[in-house]
C-alpha cells in the first residue's frame, strides 16, 4: 500500500468504535478470495500477521480487524486483479456471494427476493447488512421501475468495497445492471443502481 492508502486506513480506523463488529463470514470470504487468487500461503500469512485465526462465520469480531484485513487483502490482490480499486470491488463481491450462497440467512433472503426482482431484494438491504455488521445505516429508496438509490452512513468500509457488494447483489437477483457511486465522505456514500428488463 502506498502512503495515501496507509493514511486512508488510519482515518478509517479512527472512525471505528470498539463496539463495532463484523461477522466472521465476511473475514472468511476475503481470506478465501486471497487463497483463490494469490494462493493458500498468502491467505495463511495474512491470517497470521493480523492474528485472525479460527474465525467462525456467525461469530462477531472487531470491525477494526476487518478493516485492516480488507486493506491488506487489497494490496495482495491488486497485482492479479489489475488495481486496488478492482481488488476492493472483488472483496465486496466475495462477501456478498458467500452471504447469499454460504449462509442460512442469506439463502432465506435469496428465496424471499426471487429472481428478476431487484426492488424486492434491495428492500431488505438494511436487514441484510444488520445480520453482518452492527454499525451504520443502509437505506434503500426506489426511484423508478428499474432504478434504486442506496445510501450508506456511518459505514467505514471503502465505497468501492460496497460497490462490489451491490453489483454482485444485482447478479444474485438475476439482472444485468450498473452501480454508480457518489462519495460524500469517509463514511457516507450513495449508490445509484439501474438494470435492464
Amino acid at each position: 500500500m502506498d502512503g495515501r492508502d496507509t493514511t486512508e486506513l488510519s482515518l478509517r480506523l479512527q472512525r471505528v468504535l470498539p463496539v463495532h463488529t463484523v461477522r466472521g463470514l465476511a473475514f472468511n470470504s476475503i481470506l478465501s478470495l486471497v487463497s483463490e487468487r494469490a494462493g493458500e500461503e498468502s491467505a495463511a500469512r495474512l491470517s497470521q500477521e493480523l492474528g485472525l485465526l479460527r474465525l467462525v462465520d456467525f461469530f462477531s469480531y472487531p470491525a477494526s480487524d476487518f478493516t485492516r484485513l480488507l486493506f491488506a487483502a487489497t494490496s495482495v490482490l491488486a497485482p492479479s486483479l489489475g488495481s486496488e480499486q478492482e481488488a476492493l470491488r472483488a472483496c465486496g463481491a466475495a462477501c456478498l456471494h458467500q452471504f447469499f450462497y454460504g449462509s442460512t440467512v442469506g439463502r432465506a433472503l435469496a428465496k424471499i427476493m426471487g429472481r428478476k426482482n431487484p426492488q424486492r431484494g434491495f428492500a431488505n438491504t438494511s436487514i441484510a447488512y444488520a445480520t453482518m455488521v452492527n454499525y451504520g445505516t443502509h437505506e434503500c429508496e426506489v426511484l423508478g421501475e428499474r432504478k434504486l438509490r442506496i445510501v450508506f452512513r456511518g459505514d467505514v468500509q471503502p465505497a468501492l468495497f460496497h460497490e462490489g457488494t451491490l453489483a454482485a447483489a444485482l447478479e444474485v437477483c438475476g439482472v444485468q445492471g450498473t452501480v454508480q457511486t457518489t462519495i460524500h465522505g469517509l463514511d457516507h456514500a450513495e449508490f445509484l443502481l439501474e438494470w435492464g428488463e
